[in-house]
């Protein structure tokens, strides 16, 4: 009997990369999705999908591993400053994937794949790296044979630069000079199908080239237009007090775009597809709002 994985998040900028992939490869694909939308943008690749919040509780998801041997997880809120899903880094990224641990674990599913974050154990006073933290926590403590998968970033989540250049805008906290090597998400989805079966219990990951912050505001100005200003950092800490007597959801995601914008974020090498050609490939009528 083919054995049968559970992939949660589906819908999202990896999760639907992964399910293609696994798909390729005749996988049987349990797809967990938010939304009517998700479930029609997984529905080519299979049949099996739920429609549920997992953060609203146990009861919302359950059976939903039974007689599942793998979870991938690529669940979690977006970061992006131009959504808002409503619901809390904490509530999205922990409760939701505690809630598949513990069916998991009473399914007694084989093996748990999670996606996580750079940084994340490195950032706790963030509610984003802090959120992704308590899970990896979780995860550890509960036996399964696992896999956490921290990716330095995606370059769909850096679509944030691009909508802002096309309002004319580019702005680059501190100096610039810290570095990273973010990864386009058909290629994270190869590393995390590598290690369906088997693989390291921590694997950060990143993509082919390194470039300082100032060299993808650079590159990004050159494609979509705007002007890189450069914000210095305690201007953006007191910039921070605004958001959190408006909106809780923004100010964290500020807070995290701080840190990761003024600290190295590399992981090891991996994938072909560079920023400049994801850049190159975006519609900017269609792709940007």
């Amino acid at each position: 009997m083919e054995e049968k994985i559970l992939l949660a998040g589906a819908s999202g900028a990896l999760g639907l990369e992964v399910l293609k992939l696994l798909h390729q490869q005749g996988k049987d694909v349990r797809a967990l999705v938010h939304s009517e939308d998700g479930a029609e943008e997984v529905s080519p690749y299979t049949n099996d999908i739920w429609k549920a919040d997992a953060s609203e509780g146990n009861d919302v998801i359950k059976d939903i591993t039974k007689d599942v041997s793998i979870v991938i997880s690529t669940l979690g809120k977006s970061v992006s400053l131009f959504t808002n899903r409503g619901k809390s880094f904490v509530e999205n990224d922990f409760y939701a994937n505690s809630n598949i641990l513990d069916d998991a674990i009473k399914n007694g599913v084989k093996r748990f794949i999670y996606v996580s974050i750079k940084g994340a154990e490195k950032a706790l006073e963030y509610e984003v790296a802090k959120s992704h933290k308590m899970f990896e926590d979780a995860l550890e403590a509960s036996g399964l044979d696992h896999t956490i998968i921290r990716p330095v970033g995606f370059y769909s989540g850096l679509h944030d630069l691009a909508i802002m250049a096309k309002r004319k805008v580019i702005p680059i906290v501190g100096d610039g000079e810290a570095k990273t090597n973010s990864i386009h998400q058909k290629d994270l989805a190869k590393v995390v199908v590598k290690y369906l079966q088997e693989g390291p219990e921590l694997k950060e990951v990143g993509g082919p080239l390194i470039h300082t912050r100032r060299e993808m505001a650079d590159m990004v100005a050159e494609k979509v237009g705007g002007k890189v200003i450069p914000v210095p950092e305690k201007i953006a800490e007191w910039g921070m007090f605004l958001p959190e007597m408006v909106d809780d959801d923004i100010s964290a995601k500020l807070h995290y775009f701080k840190f990761v914008t003024t600290h190295d974020m590399v992981g090891e090498k991996n994938g072909e597809i560079t920023f400049e050609e994801y850049l190159n490939s975006l519609d900017l009528e269609k792709d940007l709002p």
